[in-house]
């Protein structure tokens, strides 16, 4: 479980993940260790397909979160977006 002080600006987003964690992946949730870097062009298939399933099923949002490995649900952090990975 996350834990964290009810001050914290994050813990909105925190709890998100908790929950996001334990219902795993889905047509809506994708998780990415991407630790440095990660395929652009995977990125944006993974975004159209999260968007589109999110879509049909009437959600409003679809979820790509990196910083997670998938073999233990382990929270790892990326420094993917330091780089201006995304930005590119």
């Amino acid at each position: 479980m996350i834990k964290y002080k009810s001050d914290d600006k994050n813990g909105d987003i925190l709890l998100i993940l908790q929950k996001l964690i334990e219902n795993w992946e889905n047509e809506v949730v994708e998780f990415k260790e991407a630790t440095n870097d990660y395929d652009k062009e995977k990125i944006g298939r993974y975004f159209s397909a999260l968007s589109n399933e999110a879509n049909l099923k009437g959600l409003q949002y679809g979820w790509l979160v990196f910083g997670v490995r998938n073999t233990d649900r382990k929270i790892t952090g990326t420094a993917y977006r330091e780089k201006r990975g995304l930005d590119n």
